[in-house]
Formats: structure tokens, C-alpha cells, sequence
């Protein structure tokens, strides 16, 4: 009995053995390994899973950190997620043709001023404190009779440009939608990363990818270059692009928490 753990000492030595892995990029196995279980089961070729209660403790703890390295790799094998207005799709193949780069105003919608802006969309747009007035803003139509707000902030010593860009950082903002207003291509070697920002989910996405926004005239394809943080808060999906790493990024989201 004295061998015995708990679920908090579970916890700690899956935390613990969580961070001294290392790990490729998961292929996308899953609809393989799938096909060929639900065959074999068809085929009466595989029995079914023994009772927990009569499994050892070591295989059981082995399951459970199984079970956190699939979760932890879960977003790698996803084909299609979703945070509030923006959709992810993973695919196998860039497309065909490369759309331009987010690279001028003109991409991004009519200019206009911060207080414009807020009298035109019917959600409350904010702004990173650690970042300021933005130095652009923008006004596009989006689908829906929605509207997307696009605010940048110049490059400066602590806050590099972002790669074909004069900026360092984009934040969009999009109305809350049941329906996607844009979406998100990216191949399943970029990485595609669970994150928090603040108490809400974020996803972290690193490498050049394509970005869609659906417009009344059709669809508007881009190239991002930059480092993207996606989440929802209070009802608004914010896309912030930047070209500083993970953890700086984050914190900058959570400056206008």
C-alpha cells in the first residue's frame, strides 16, 4: 500500500516528465489508423479492450501519459479548428499561386481613425496598453454585413517589423459570428500550438501560412509571414500578428486584458 498514488502525484509526474519531451511533429495518422481498427474490429480480428481494473498500475500510468501526449498533439492531427470567427484548416499541399503579402494599407480596408472605427462596428475594438495608440487603422467589409478592423503599430526597438511589412504588429478584430468571416490555411508541418491567453484559449500559430477573409465581393487571399495569436474575448475574435516568439507574444495579448 505504501506504493500507492494519488491523482495529484499522478499530475506532478506527468507535468514533470511532460517537459523533458521531445517530440516530432505528428503526422497525420489518424484517419489511417482509424480505417484499419475499425476493420479489424469488423473482421472480429481484434478483441476487445481488457477491463481497467485488472490492468497494473505501471500500464495504467503509461496510459495516462499516452493520453497527455495525444492531447498535447492533438491540434497537429486536427484538419479543421475553429476560435470564434477564424477557422484553421491544416492541408497537405500549398496552393497553386501564392497571394501577395500583408504589405499595405490597401489590403486591409479603408483608413480611417480609432474613433471612426468604434462608430462604425458594433463591438467594442480595444487596443494593447503595451503597445499604445495604433499608428494605422482600418475599415473592411467583411460577409454578413459584418465589418473587420485592422489596427498596426510600427516597428521600433522592442518591437521588430514584422517580415515584408513596415509593421511590427497587426491586430484584427472581428465581430463575434457563428459563421467564419475568415480562415486560416496552414500545412501540417507549421506549428500549430494550444496556448492561453489570459483565462481564455488561444491557439499559436508559427510559420508562413495563407489567410482568407470572405468579403461581399468574394473572397481576399494573403500571405502572413509573422507569428499569429488567435482568441475570443467577451464576444470579439482578435488575430494579433507579431513578429516577437511565443511567450512575448502572449503577454502582449494580455495587455489589453
Amino acid at each position: 500500500m505504501g506504493d500507492r498514488m494519488t491523482r495529484a502525484d499522478v499530475e506532478r509526474s506527468l507535468i514533470a516528465l511532460g517537459s523533458t519531451l521531445e517530440y516530432p511533429p505528428a503526422p497525420a495518422v489518424v484517419p489511417t489508423v482509424t480505417a484499419r481498427l475499425l476493420a479489424e474490429r469488423a473482421a472480429a480480428r481484434r478483441p476487445p479492450f481488457p477491463g481497467l481494473a485488472l490492468w497494473p498500475r505501471r500500464r495504467i500510468l503509461l496510459l495516462a501519459v499516452a493520453g497527455l501526449l495525444l492531447l498535447l498533439a492533438g491540434t497537429a492531427v486536427a484538419t479543421r479548428l475553429a476560435i470564434g470567427a477564424i477557422e484553421i484548416r491544416v492541408v497537405r499541399t500549398p496552393p497553386a499561386s501564392t497571394p501577395p503579402v500583408v504589405e499595405s494599407g490597401t489590403e486591409l480596408g479603408e483608413r480611417v481613425t480609432l474613433e471612426v472605427a468604434r462608430a462604425r462596428v458594433g463591438f467594442p475594438i480595444v487596443v494593447p496598453e503595451a503597445l499604445g495608440p495604433p499608428a494605422e487603422v482600418y475599415v473592411a467589409e467583411s460577409v454578413f454585413s459584418s465589418r473587420v478592423v485592422v489596427l498596426v503599430w510600427d516597428a521600433d526597438a522592442a518591437h521588430p517589423p514584422i517580415e515584408g511589412t513596415p509593421w511590427s504588429t497587426i491586430l484584427m478584430e472581428l465581430p463575434g459570428s457563428k459563421e467564419p468571416l475568415a480562415s486560416k490555411e496552414i500545412l501540417a508541418e507549421t506549428t500549430l500550438e494550444a496556448v492561453r491567453v489570459g483565462s481564455h484559449d488561444a491557439y499559436w500559430i508559427s510559420g508562413p501560412h495563407q489567410l482568407t477573409l470572405l468579403t461581399p465581393e468574394g473572397e481576399q487571399r494573403l500571405t502572413v509571414t509573422g507569428n499569429v495569436l488567435l482568441w475570443e474575448q467577451d464576444g470579439t475574435t482578435l488575430r494579433l500578428e507579431t513578429a516577437l516568439p511565443k511567450a512575448e507574444g502572449v503577454a502582449l495579448a494580455e495587455s489589453i486584458m
